[in-house]
């Protein structure tokens, strides 16, 4: 235990993962944790984090694995995404008054129990995953094309910006959990700061105003349901 403190004092003030705005301060190979069976010596589910899934026997399933205040807006677009479509749905929320990052565990090394038994059980997966940046791109990585190419095709219809990830964004791991389904291939979007700012009225993520969603939010809801209906139609 006082060794994983220690590892935390030096993690915080040398290689900061997370700001508390909800946006990665450096890449996607940063971590608080290693697993998360170290999170939980430490942390404290329904005080520091909580996890909510349902698990719909569904082909598709919408994960958050950095939801909450650990990567703002992320949470949100899961639980539209999964109401819309009916979908399996699985969250990992951080909840603390601040310093959420800390609660980061990368895609590969996330082994959550839960979340790994339904990604298992799910044909492939949408992965929702927020980076930090002013400008307003969406990195649509993974291992499944088709799906892929979906998404970029009504993300692009309905006017927001997709590119090609950079490399530490792919998402192209076969241990990523965004992978590790039945067909071993799902797609994880990562959306910047400025667009997850723009879901919230006023551009406002704060505690106070996460629930007054925007038109923005809504678009984004109706363009990944319209391109996993049809990407649905090839399982």
């Amino acid at each position: 235990m006082l060794i994983v403190l220690i590892v935390h004092l030096f993690v915080s003030l040398f290689h900061p993962i997370e700001l508390d705005s909800g946006t990665k301060a450096i890449s996607q190979d940063s971590e608080g944790y290693e697993s998360y069976e170290q999170l939980k010596e430490v942390e404290k589910e329904g005080v520091d984090y909580r996890i909510r899934y349902e698990n719909r026997d569904t082909n598709i399933a919408v994960f958050a694995i950095h939801g909450g205040r650990i990567e703002i807006g992320t949470s949100e677009v899961a639980e539209g995404l999964a109401s819309r479509g009916d979908y399996s749905y699985y969250m990992f929320e951080g909840i603390k008054s601040q310093d959420n990052g800390i609660l980061h565990i990368t895609s590969v090394k996330f082994d959550e129990p839960i979340a790994r038994t339904l990604a298992r059980h799910s044909q492939t997966m949408i992965s929702l995953h927020g980076f930090s940046s002013e400008e307003r791109v969406i990195y649509v990585g993974g291992r499944n094309e088709l799906y892929k190419y979906e998404i970029k095709k009504a993300l692009t219809k309905y006017g927001f910006r997709t590119e090609e990830p950079r490399e530490d964004l792919r998402g192209e791991e076969l241990k990523n959990i965004v992978n590790d389904t039945i067909l071993k291939q799902g797609v994880q979007l990562e959306i910047s700061s400025s667009v997850r700012r723009s879901f919230f009225e006023n551009n406002d993520w704060s505690r106070g105003n996460i629930e007054n969603k925007s038109t923005v939010y809504y678009r984004f809801i109706d363009a990944l349901e319209e391109a996993s209906s049809k990407y649905k139609k090839n399982l």
